[in-house]
């Protein structure tokens, strides 16, 4: 007999970056109790007021399983025919009586046994037994207590709804009674209504204006906005992060048109776009790429009157916009110079200095970084003399998001040049994970400027991450691999890294204290300080190369070849994971970690052809004669592939170097040369990579 398993958790409506993640959670859990138990598939639903998941094919309860344990010797077990304490030891750990315990046949004797049986367990016991660990088991990134407190959750859990075989199952879970009664739509006007069975479930609430199925949830707004957006004569342009974030924002989609007035377009339109998309959750239109003053919101009303909810929600943005155009205004009368003095107020981190100090300091080391990079020194230093201004001004104070784009608008508008306008906003970037590196390298060198002054203060007082991260030092790191990699800029991090600290340590004895007391107090010599942080910054470079599916050995091994340029190193990772998917890869990889295993700690000169003794060795003379320019050559330009290539026509000539002789000869002589040999090939090799370091498996 097998049956269906349905459970339905009702609460308050989750924010929408919690939804899948909970539903997944409770997904797991469930599953997690009916391990052992065959069931058949597996269906989840979710909307902002509720997570539900059905199982199919439920049977009664885990098979009855029997199986025969042995144990000790039937001659440690029992003396002159009594059970000794091994044998009632054996028997309490089984749970048996020694009754029941049976002599056999061991594979070194004869021992005892006991018959045990396991499973049987009932599902709806196990289900009524574990629901309120896996209710309450469920993780959020944030959650609250409500009432007279106890449980914690992302919003007030109202019902907890589990049917078995049709029927209740009675019980609880986070302190509420099961039940099988729901709530359709909030302004349905039967909304309650009961259920046996998940495909009732899904007709009640369909019936009421609710469509549970995540996909088609979210396949409808899509469908809905570029309906309506075909209808305006506008693109089919919508961003999908904000239909995936509208989808757990109602639970019967209704588009809506609205309209702001047309005289606002003259805001910046990023202003525009942001307030639209990220405070309202609205979908502005384009016409050929070009902003228009109409928007799609996506109701949760499906009976209301579309006109009155199209003006609502276009009085908020109206609202929004005037002010913007105020501050607009506003800070056009005060000019990118006053901004740039008031920064002088504003404390950038205590010990550190103000927040006029790291912008100066950007505007130095940005120039520096440029010289390295190969971008324009004067554009770069331009930049980062005003990359924090707009940090004070009216539009940035009301709409933080806008850091950057105001500094370059307002750049233009003081007379500065469009590259050192775009360089002010690209300096942001990248401003998370998945985000763009800056265009131009002038914006790349004050963005680097900037993460690199971070890292360095921060550090230099104390204040490395540990668990928590509040000044984002991870995300800076991992910005400074981007940049670089973004613009395949050759640079050596220790290198940066060290004009980062002069440009600081010039700051700090230049300011003294008390603006830099914990700098002039804690920072260490550059000695400690610049390998500690490259170790900092290429651990983020590990981490990004095993996301994009290179295993932690191999970038263990080409960390091990030394450098901090990161440009190279994820050129080699990427030329050895070519290769690696070879057939002979194998074969050649234990080779290549044998000469390095051999000859790491031979302290022997590297041979010349007149110390040669066997032809062995002089044909693994000449094929490394032949082989080690070449690859120095690759590698100096770059060509990891050919570096590769080069490298790998050694393993034939080492492979029958080892076949033909013995390398820790009995002849000292011998020996010397032969691990001189090795070690000059090993040389070699470690220009890409440690092999050694590779796993085999």
């Amino acid at each position: 007999m097998s049956a269906q398993l349905f459970v339905e958790l009702l609460l308050e409506e989750l924010p929408a970056s919690m939804v899948r993640p909970a539903l997944d959670s409770l997904k797991t859990g469930l599953l997690g109790l009916l391990e052992g138990i065959e069931h058949g598939a597996v269906r989840v639903w979710a909307t902002p007021r509720r997570l539900a998941v059905a199982i199919d094919d439920v049977a009664e309860g885990r098979p009855v399983v029997e199986e025969l344990l042995t144990g000790p010797p039937e001659t440690s077990a029992f003396k002159n025919g009594e059970p000794t304490g091994a044998a009632k030891g054996f028997a309490r750990g089984k749970g048996v009586d020694v009754a029941d315990l049976e002599i056999v046949d061991g594979p070194k004797g004869r021992v005892i046994a006991a018959r045990v049986k396991t499973g049987g367990e009932r599902t709806e016991t196990i289900v009524r037994d574990g629901l309120d660990a896996v209710v309450t088991g469920i993780s959020f990134k944030k959650s609250m207590e409500w009432g007279r407190g106890g449980l914690r959750f992302a919003r007030p859990l109202h019902r907890v709804n589990v049917v078995f075989a049709g029927d209740v199952l009675v019980g609880t879970a986070a302190g509420l009674e099961t039940g099988n009664t729901t709530l359709g739509h909030r302004l349905a006007s039967d909304t309650e209504f009961s259920f046996t069975s998940a495909e009732q479930w899904l007709e009640g609430l369909r019936a009421r204006a609710v469509e549970p199925d995540l996909d088609t949830r979210k396949a409808k707004v899509r469908t809905i906005c570029a309906e309506l957006a075909a209808a305006q004569g506008a693109d089919d342009a919508f961003d999908d992060n904000l239909v995936e974030e509208v989808t757990h924002l109602v639970e019967c989609p209704t588009p809506i048109l609205g309209r702001f007035d047309e005289e606002l377009l003259s805001l910046p339109h990023k202003l525009l776009v942001t307030s639209m998309r990220a405070h309202q959750r609205y979908f502005p239109l384009f016409e050929d790429g070009k902003l228009t003053n109409r928007f799609v919101v996506v109701s949760n009303n499906p009976w209301g009157d579309r006109d009155l909810i199209a003006e609502g929600n276009a009085r908020v943005l109206r609202a929004r916009f005037y002010d913007a155009r105020f501050f607009l205004a506003e800070d056009a009368k005060s000019g990118l110079a006053s901004f740039t003095a008031e920064l002088g107020k504003m404390r950038w981190i205590r010990g550190l200095g103000t927040v006029a100090d790291k912008q100066a300091r950007l505007a130095v080391l940005s120039g520096r970084i440029a010289n390295v990079i190969g971008a324009e020194p004067d554009v770069a230093q331009s930049a980062g003399s005003l990359a924090k201004a707009d940090l004070t001004s009216q539009m940035v104070g009301e709409f933080p998001e806008l850091q950057g784009h105001m500094g370059r608008l307002y750049a233009l508008a003081a007379g500065e040049s469009p590259e050192v306008a775009a360089a002010i906003e690209e300096h942001y970037q990248p401003a998370f994970a998945s985000d763009e590196a800056p265009a131009s390298l002038e914006g790349a060198a004050v963005a680097l400027a900037d993460r690199l002054d971070t890292l360095v203060g921060c550090f230099g007082v104390g204040m490395q991450p540990k668990g928590g991260d509040p000044q984002g030092l991870r995300r800076a790191a991992l910005g400074v691999v981007t940049i670089l990699l973004a613009h395949g800029a050759r640079v050596d991090l220790e290198e940066l890294l060290a004009l980062a600290i002069d440009t600081l340590r010039s700051n700090a004895e230049e300011q003294g204290s008390p603006a830099f007391d914990r700098w002039l107090e804690k920072a260490p010599p550059n000695e400690d300080l610049v390998p500690e942080l490259a170790e900092f910054i290429l651990t983020r470079w590990s981490a990004s190369e095993t996301a994009e599916g290179a295993s932690g050995d191999l970038v263990d091994a080409v960390r091990a070849s030394g450098g901090s340029d990161v440009v190279v190193l994820h050129g080699k990772v990427a030329a050895i994971k070519e290769v690696a998917g070879s057939a002979e890869w194998l074969g050649i990889l234990s080779t290549f970690k044998r000469v390095l295993n051999i000859s790491r700690d031979a302290d022997v000169a590297e041979p010349s052809l007149s110390d040669l003794t066997h032809p062995a060795e002089e044909a693994l003379f000449e094929a490394v004669q032949g082989v080690e320019g070449s690859v120095t050559d690759a590698v100096a330009q770059l060509d990891f592939e050919r570096a590769i290539e080069r490298i790998l026509l050694l393993e034939a000539p080492v492979a029958a170097f080892f076949k033909a002789v013995m390398v820790d000869s009995d002849v000292p002589a011998e020996r010397a040369v032969r691990l001189g040999l090795l070690r000059r090939i090993g040389r070699v090799f470690l220009q890409v990579a440690d092999f050694s370091r590779i796993s085999t498996r």
